[in-house]
């Protein structure tokens, strides 16, 4: 029924239906709002693992790297030792003239995708260990000193580089990577006989 302007009355069920019809386009937006939301995080979490995975991976990347130098360094430090031992009377001397500091080696050694540490002149130290009373703690590797090295019955003797018939040796690598600074360990003996 038209009113007196020329506008007419709704309908109490076309009312109940516009405001239905509101309803739902405010849930719709809602809903949108929601969606995008949980989207959202999803991407999100999605960007953090994947940048992780790849941090992860780098640092597995470098702890192959570390221990493929330590184990490459040990293997020739342990060849030069046979080699030298034909002469037992002058192998630690000779070891030692060859990987202590100012040797013809030297006592330090770098690998390559390796980071240095600011500060410190390499990736990698060699320390041949002459003293037989030092002790694990000391040294920093867990080897077994003090330990009876020349082989007199006592391990009391300060310097045994000239008479030593096994010498410890500790490989140490320290660089940055991803996480910080990492150090890496590596003890081992090596025979003058």
């Amino acid at each position: 029924m038209p009113r007196s302007d020329g506008s007419s009355f709704a309908k109490p069920a076309d009312r109940a239906s516009t405001t239905r019809q509101r309803r739902r386009r405010g849930f719709a937006l809602i809903e949108l709002a929601i969606a995008i939301s949980i989207l959202m995080i999803g991407l999100v979490s999605v960007i953090s693992a994947s940048s992780r995975m790849h941090g992860l991976g780098h640092q597995n990347r470098e702890r192959s790297l570390a221990q493929n130098a330590l184990r490459s360094m040990s293997e020739r430090i342990h060849a030069r030792s046979q080699a030298l031992s034909a002469d037992p009377d002058t192998w630690a001397q000779g070891l030692v003239a060859i990987y202590g500091p100012g040797g013809t080696f030297g006592d330090t050694f770098d690998v390559k995708g390796l980071n240095l540490v600011p500060g410190a002149r390499s990736v990698g130290t060699i320390q041949i260990i002459t003293d037989e009373t030092l002790d694990d703690q000391t040294i920093g590797a867990q080897i077994g000193m003090p330990r009876d090295l020349d082989g007199d019955g006592v391990a009391s003797n300060n310097n045994v580089s000239t008479t030593a018939r096994m010498l410890p040796v500790v490989l140490q690598l320290q660089w940055v990577g991803p996480s910080g600074v990492t150090t890496m360990t590596h003890g081992f003996y090596v025979l003058g006989y």
